[in-house]
């Protein structure tokens, strides 16, 4: 009877962590709007809270007495109990769901946002709007100056998408990749062998000098602003990444990680330090902050859901460059005829994309409606 209960468990908790890595890679969408959504928020911030000095000390003590000592069948038994008491297994699960997720759907995200933008983000602003009656839910009391936290939410989100245009950050990246391209052009006129071997393509494990150290650098600093970001809902950890310039750099190293390039594998694995860095100093933070404030928090956070629907509007302006300079697998090429979206709103114009939207978005609306009304009833 215990295995038939811990199977669905396991199923549930793996598939909220898919869940929570889908959220994570959509700009505009919250991994913390979920972990609401999901009501283990404040559990998940409970056991971040967890990982101190004195348990990371024991976790290793119990990883070398398994493995150098005798009887480890009970360090095992000892560590297992650990793992339970501290509820690392559930975050754990959370962790291996969110991971396959990302890695999976990082390039079906990148093709849709580049080629289906305005519906897929309909879909996303249905879903992101239903989901804003959770924290609503959760306010233990609803006095008139949590509105004053509402709004100071609401504008928070709204100044950062923005405060920053997103075509700006790619015509910069654009601009200096042309500068590297021309200087390579006049290499290999120099250079004939450099085109072969540019041909020949990036082995496994092979290291091509991609990224410079000032990049791994900037992904490990992206990491922890973005995990910071990554756990309030309404605040979007990839579209804080957009706004670095960073978002498609991450995406495609992610994605690369099929031809085993060392460059991408040290890159992401920058990019994780600093996420396990924010989220940690991050994580005390938010507990001491709900502990003391949970209304206040809670009313600010309702307020950075609602400010999100201006970031996830699906209808942008953007801008057609007719040449971007693009860098992959560390090798510049020219792009013809890129659109890129800026982080202004419009109104659609009337005709098939908008009529496709209005569709996702009520999509998006009656998934988390239904999901809303099945987490009620519990």
């Amino acid at each position: 009877m215990r295995e038939d209960t811990e199977q669905p468990s396991l199923i549930k908790e793996l598939l909220i962590g898919f869940c929570l890595g889908t959220a994570n890679i959509i700009p505009g969408v919250s991994g913390g709007t979920f972990l609401l959504i999901f009501r283990i928020y404040e559990r998940v911030f409970s056991i971040l809270n967890n990982i101190n000095k004195a348990n990371i000390i024991f976790f290793s003590a119990c990883i070398i007495n398994i493995i150098f000592k005798p009887g480890k069948a009970h360090s095992l038994h000892a560590f297992i109990a650990f793992l339970k008491k501290n509820d690392f297994v559930f975050l754990f699960k959370l962790i291996v769901g969110a991971v396959v997720a990302i890695i999976g759907l990082s390039s079906l995200m990148k093709y849709l946002i580049i080629h289906h933008f305005s519906v897929t983000y309909a879909l996303f602003f249905g879903l992101i709007l239903i989901s804003i009656i959770i924290p609503v839910k959760m306010l233990t009391h609803k006095k008139a100056y949590l509105i004053l936290f509402v709004i100071l939410g609401a504008v928070s989100t709204i100044y950062v998408a923005y405060a920053v245009n997103p075509y700006e950050k790619v015509k910069m990246k654009s601009e200096a990749y042309e500068g590297q391209y021309l200087k390579n052009q006049d290499f290999k006129k120099e250079k004939p062998e450099f085109i072969q071997k540019e041909k020949s393509g990036v082995k496994a494990f092979a290291f091509t000098g991609k990224y410079t150290f000032d990049e791994y650098i900037y992904a490990l600093i992206c990491g922890a602003v973005a995990i910071s970001a990554m756990v309030l809902p309404g605040i979007s950890g990839s579209l804080v990444l957009i706004l670095m310039g960073e978002y498609f750099e991450v995406v495609s190293a992610i994605s690369g990680l099929k031809t085993l390039s060392l460059d991408n594998m040290i890159f992401l694995g920058c990019f994780t330090i600093g996420i396990i860095l924010g989220g940690l100093l991050f994580a005390r933070l938010i507990n001491a902050v709900l502990k003391k404030y949970y209304n206040a928090t809670m009313a600010f956070l309702i307020g950075l859901m609602a400010g999100s629907l201006y970031a996830l509007w699906p209808f942008k302006k953007s801008i057609v460059m007719v040449q971007q300079y693009i860098k992959k697998d560390g090798v510049i090429s020219i792009a013809q005829n890129v659109r890129v979206y800026t982080n202004m709103n419009e109104c659609p114009q009337i005709g098939t994309q908008l009529y496709i939207s209005v569709v996702f978005f009520i999509i998006g609306c009656i998934i988390m409606f239904f999901f809303i009304k099945k987490e009620l009833r519990q």
